[in-house]
Parts: C-alpha cells; structure tokens; sequence
C-alpha cells in the first residue's frame, strides 16, 4: 500500500546480467602447461610449452586457457608440434604465460581400482588472480548408452554402480553433494532425469539435469579467494558410452 507522500517502487525482478558461465568437468591430466605465443581475437591455434601431451582428434579432449579471471575451454581439434588448433576462435586475447590445462571430459572409465578426478577450479595452476566468485545455477549430467535406461540402472547399467560416483564440493573443508550409484539416485538428490529413446541408428540416453535453485533455494557458488572447487570421484566401472556434466551459471559482481 502507498502512502501519502509516497512514491510508488517498481519491484519487479530483473533477469542478471552478469557474464554467463558454463564449464564441462575434466580429469585435468596436465596443469603445468604455459602459452608461448599472445593469443588474438579470434585465433584458432595456441601455441604451447612442449611437453604438453595434448593428442588432437578426440571427441573428448579439452584445452582450458586462464589468465585471472579470464578464461576459455574449448576441445582440441588437431596438434602439430607445439601448435594447437581448437574447435572455436578466442572470443579475448591472452598473454604469453597463461595458464593451460589438458584435460578429458568423458567419465565413461574404469575407476573402480584407481578412483579417477573430473574438476572444476579457477586456481588449480597456482594462479592466484583469480578473485571473482562463480554461482552455479544449473548441473547437467548427460549419458549416452546402448541399452534403455530406468530408475533401476546407472544409465542402462543394470543393477547400477558398487560404489557409485560422488561429487564434492572442496572449501577447506569438504562438502559431500551426493553419491550416485543408480539413476533413481539422482531423483532422490532433486534432479530431474529424463530417458530418452533411441532414434534409427543413434544411442539411448539419460540425461540429469539439477536446478540450484529450485531444488535447495539457493545457486553453489564457488569462490576462488578460498581455493574452493567442484570435484566428481569416478570410484566404479562406468561402463556405457560417454558421460559428461556440465556446470552452468554466471559470474558474480565480485563481492
């Protein structure tokens, strides 16, 4: 109500406009890589220190390039030598000495004997510039398989996973967002899991998608003043076709 004398406010809320975030978690095989040449506006191939193990031609296969904040991941498309050409032009320059990282993000493996890490972190290479929190908004888990999947399976792996994949969020101290051994898991979590069918000659899939704020009421956010970082443990034979996650959100203010 207004009172006299009283100006009326417009509270309606506003869509953010902060800078949009997405990454797909990878097991970080390499962070000790550096960037020998400046990299333009819209160049296509990164020149890095030998020694950098990157492969090219794998669907899975990422370069990571951070300078502070600043940061581009994107797959590899082919190597020669020291030179490697990526899948989209830099949309920003970055100096010589940024950090890069090889990783995979395919967690299809065998982690059953040796747990394998897929990660998210802005301050993995020792770089301490980085001081703008990210808030994750959306997870996406996507699976791809041969057979049908249901609330029973870990994808269409039947009877599910013995001791299931977990995801932690590191802060210091350790917060535990789930240990997933069937798909039903992930319902139990707050997710909503969608099977869809196989089209001609193409895969089934399952794919898992959390909504922060929908399902806690609140968005995760991650602050690279405290080191804090995104990790998924891979503890068990996660044997379909591909599987991947996705983190999705925004940029803050830097508060």
């Amino acid at each position: 109500m207004i009172t006299e004398g009283l100006k009326e406010i417009d509270n309606n809320p506003q869509s953010q406009t902060n800078p949009y975030f997405q990454y797909t978690l990878i097991d970080e095989q390499k962070t000790d890589i550096g960037l020998t040449a400046t990299v333009n506006v819209d160049d296509e191939v990164i020149s890095v220190t030998p020694g950098h193990g990157f492969i090219g031609g794998l669907d899975d296969e990422y370069l990571v390039i951070r300078n502070g904040d600043q940061f581009e991941q994107t797959k590899v498309v082919s190597v020669n030598v020291d030179d490697i050409t990526v899948s989209i032009p830099m949309p920003t320059a970055f100096p010589v000495g940024s950090d890069i990282i090889r990783g995979r993000s395919n967690m299809a493996v065998d982690g059953s004997v040796t747990p394998v890490e897929f990660k998210y972190s802005s301050n993995c290479c020792g770089d301490v510039d980085a001081i703008t929190p990210v808030d994750v908004s959306e997870i996406k888990v996507i699976m791809t398989h041969a057979g049908e999947g249901d609330d029973s399976k870990f994808g269409d792996i039947s009877g599910g996973l013995v001791d299931g994949m977990y995801v932690r969020k590191v802060d210091g101290a350790r917060v535990n967002l789930g240990n997933y051994k069937t798909n039903s898991d992930f319902k139990m979590f707050g997710a909503s899991v969608e099977y869809t069918s196989k089209a001609g000659g193409g895969n089934f899939s399952t794919e898992i998608i959390f909504k922060m704020e929908d399902v806690f009421g609140s968005v995760q956010r991650i602050d690279p003043r405290n080191a804090q970082y995104i990790i998924a443990y891979v503890r068990a034979n996660i044997n379909i076709l591909t599987m991947e996650i996705s983190l999705l959100g925004s940029f803050t203010k830097g508060e």
